[in-house]
């Protein structure tokens, strides 16, 4: 391609104001983005999961809460200093903005009766006022108490919890931040007023803010330590700056480009699409230096600047555009996964390989070819040369090593296990972490699952038989290893019966339906300001709510937990209170399988359209079937390796694959479109391999390096689920590395040999 017949060469300022025009107007996108705060935006907005929360929101209330945790640096909370304290505390979160209710040791509804009145009161009426003999009753009572002990009190009444919920509209980034400055400062306030007395917030509603922090931090952590590990293995391949420069610029306005388009689209910033811009750049990057490094070589052989371009060009042409077809073939195929944010991702990412095709062949040589560029030298080819006789000679020998390791890899894959913690997937460096283990191991848990139970029929909740069965379904909840609280009516029952029927023997519940409407009516009718029990029996009285609190639960036992749940209703109770666990956390167990179950079609259609691309690119159906093989071995050697290190996978597990098919086939594509050409040119197989090395070893290398580390960059990030996308995927690349290199010529020599062995004649 002479300069005369390519326009980028013969007007590249031109070319440059009119990259420099798409990518103005597209950028001014991401003027249009908002943050996410919402922890429901990894679930499908359709999907079955979410309705039935949204349903039960809808029943009973929302679970937006914020969990203060109250530590006088390991004294008693029923000390009557502590207490009063305390009590300052929970009159003051009442005045948080959109607060709807407070709970807390102070104002718990304690159920009391004599002779001539009944009462539900505040158990601390007046906790400024507290005396010794008063704290010694209260911590009696309160530790005596299951809905108190571990929940509002810890079990040794060193810890305190204060819970406070919040109405929020469906949208709500503007409330959600509010709520939280205002949480922050009152703690702020509080401990200057009360010193040696400090307090952690957790809760969902930190958790929505800290979503939204971890997206921030990922764009002012990553972004530039993506930039500078960019700039170095660039300059190590490319050495020179200005090239360098140039490829930089190209990377830069991709990525920036496709994040303004998908602003202009309505796309919001969360943990998922804060990692675009890195995988933009990771993914492009070795294309523009592959284009790069071929100019400057041509510059080597005495050609003129403008034929080097040129030259580069039109050698790399095809197979970038092969690549790159592969590669958006892997992230599209996100589309089938059930998070809506790993789907942004792949179409984002999608984006920017289109926007950098278009720059790498326009603006890149453009400034090229104003660029005083000097001739490269490449050694390093010389080391490819003498890997390729390595291959060549011990093919055999390879071969064998290889399918030992794939094997060894393969049986490594029954270490794996499904799991994850929600309530970890933030690291140390966020406060809602440190909090939220500091809540977890001074005073409760943090996993909470619900069950909505109803009886089939409007007053259902009171009739006897129902109250009985519930009560045996919350005895054995509370069995259950790692619950450390349940909420359900039949306690309220008890209260007031016992309460009732004071120094009498009398049932554990009463036998009438009647008696217990009378008492749920006298109950309700008695507690104090602000509490009720909409929140935990619905309007037509013909379902309850029963809360479960667990503590360190990983996302495995939660799913356990939830089907020894549902067999034993379905053994114990009528079909009309059966019922399945739901809640933000049990959605978020399910979240892993749920997307890998959907990403294995994903899986497989990317397959079966790379291997269809690769045989029709290169006019062999034989090429196209061994890249479904060679695509899925790095796969296999990747997670095999993760079974042997690490065993647990979680949520970025689902997409890997998927992903990773289109990424691995660049380089099988450069190989196999090197060894056809040099076989069609006359090579034999030996002659064919050393001459892949030679031309597109460093390519290849080029390509994984830039991958690995810029995948890596991920590993920095605080969100563990973008932690794990880029370590696995970076092994799996790695992997493909060693697959491509040391199995493929193994694999191409051995065919080559039945091939000859098939028609008579001899391979060398």
């Amino acid at each position: 391609m002479q300069k005369s017949r390519n326009p980028v060469l013969r007007f590249p300022r031109l070319i440059i104001v009119l990259c420099l025009a798409i990518f103005a107007v597209s950028a001014a996108g991401v003027f249009r983005y908002t943050l996410s705060y919402d922890t429901r935006v990894f679930f499908d907005p359709e999907g079955a999961d979410l309705a039935k929360l949204r349903a039960f929101d809808a029943k009973y209330g929302q679970n937006n809460d914020v969990l203060m945790v109250l530590w006088a640096d390991g004294r008693k909370i029923t000390e009557p200093e502590v207490l009063a304290a305390l009590g300052d505390l929970v009159s003051r979160a009442w005045r948080l903005p959109h607060s709807t209710r407070v709970d807390a040791l102070t104002n718990f509804p304690h159920v009391s009766a004599d002779d001539d009145s009944f009462t539900v009161a505040d158990l601390v009426p007046d906790p400024a006022n507290v005396t010794a003999e008063e704290a010694r009753v209260i911590e009696r009572t309160a530790l005596g108490d299951s809905l108190i002990r571990n929940r509002l009190l810890s079990a040794d009444a060193r810890a305190a919890g204060i819970l406070v919920n919040f109405n929020l509209p469906a949208e709500a980034s503007v409330e959600v931040q509010e709520i939280v400055a205002a949480s922050r400062a009152l703690v702020a306030e509080f401990e200057a007023r009360h010193p040696g007395i400090e307090v952690k917030l957790t809760g969902n509603v930190m958790l929505m803010a800290t979503f939204s922090e971890a997206a921030l931090n990922d764009i002012k952590v990553l972004i530039p330590i993506s930039l500078i590990i960019t700039s170095l293995v660039m300059f190590v391949f490319v050495r020179a700056v200005l090239p360098s420069i140039a490829i930089l610029s190209l990377l830069g306005l991709s990525s920036a480009a496709a994040m303004g388009l998908a602003g202009w689209y309505g796309y919001e910033i969360n943990t998922a699409t804060v990692a675009c811009p890195i995988i933009i750049m990771t993914v492009n990057m070795a294309a523009a230096v592959r284009i790069v490094t071929t100019a400057m070589g041509a510059l080597g052989r005495g050609v003129s600047r403008h034929e080097a371009i040129a030259e580069a060009v039109s050698m790399n042409l095809w197979p970038v555009t092969l690549t790159n077809a592969t590669t958006m073939i892997g992230f599209l195929a996100m589309n089938l996964a059930d998070a809506p944010p790993l789907r942004q991702q792949g179409n984002v990412v999608v984006v920017g390989i289109c926007l950098a095709y278009v720059f790498t062949f326009t603006w890149l040589p453009a400034l090229l070819s104003l660029m005083p560029l000097r001739p490269a030298v490449q050694r390093s080819e010389r080391v490819m040369v003498l890997l390729g006789h390595f291959v060549n000679r011990y093919y055999r020998q390879l071969f064998f090593l290889c399918s030992v390791i794939v094997v060894s890899c393969a049986i490594w894959l029954g270490n794996i296990r499904l799991d994850d913690d929600f309530a970890r997937y933030f690291d140390w460096r966020f406060d809602y972490r440190q909090d939220s283990d500091f809540a977890e191991e001074h005073l409760t848990g943090l996993n909470i699952i619900e069950f909505d139970v109803g009886s089939g029929e409007d007053g259902g909740v009171f009739e006897p038989g129902y109250q009985e069965r519930l009560a045996a379904f919350e005895a054995w909840l509370r069995e259950q290893e790692g619950v450390v609280s349940v909420i359900a009516i039949p306690e309220v029952t008890r209260r007031v019966h016992d309460a009732m029927n004071a120094g009498r023997a009398t049932e554990a519940l009463p036998g009438d339906r009647e008696t217990v409407a009378q008492y749920f009516l006298l109950y309700e009718l008695s507690l104090p300001y602000g509490v009720s029990l909409n929140d935990q029996i619905n309007v037509s009285r013909s379902s309850s709510r029963v809360t479960v609190i667990l503590r360190k639960m990983s996302s495995s036992q939660i799913r356990d937990l939830d089907e020894r749940a549902t067999a034993w209703l379905a053994d114990n109770v009528p079909p009309a209170m059966q019922a399945q666990a739901t809640g933000i956390n049990v959605l978020f167990a399910n979240l892993s399988g749920v997307n890998i179950r959907s990403m294995m079609l994903a899986t497989l259609v990317s397959v079966l359209l790379i291997a269809v691309v690769v045989g029709i690119a290169l006019r062999s159906a034989v090429f196209g079937a061994l890249s479904i093989l060679l695509n899925m071995l790095p796969s296999l050697v990747g997670f095999g390796l993760w079974g042997l290190l690490y065993q647990d996978i979680g949520l970025a597990a689902s997409v890997v694959t998927a992903m990773t098919i289109g990424l691995v086939v660049d380089d099988t594509i450069y190989f196999l479109l090197m060894y056809q050409q040099a076989r069609k040119g006359g090579l034999d197989p030996e002659g064919a391999i050393n001459h892949v090395f030679e031309v597109v070893g460093v390519a290849m290398l080029v390509i994984t390096v830039s991958l690995t580390v810029g995948f890596g960059t991920l590993a920095f990030s605080g969100f563990e689920v973008n932690r794990s996308l880029g370590a696995m995927t970076a092994l799996v690349i790695l992997s493909n590395l060693f697959i491509d290199w040391l199995m493929l010529p193994p694999v191409m020599r051995i065919m080559e040999n039945a091939r000859a062995r098939r028609s008579g004649t001899t391979v060398a």
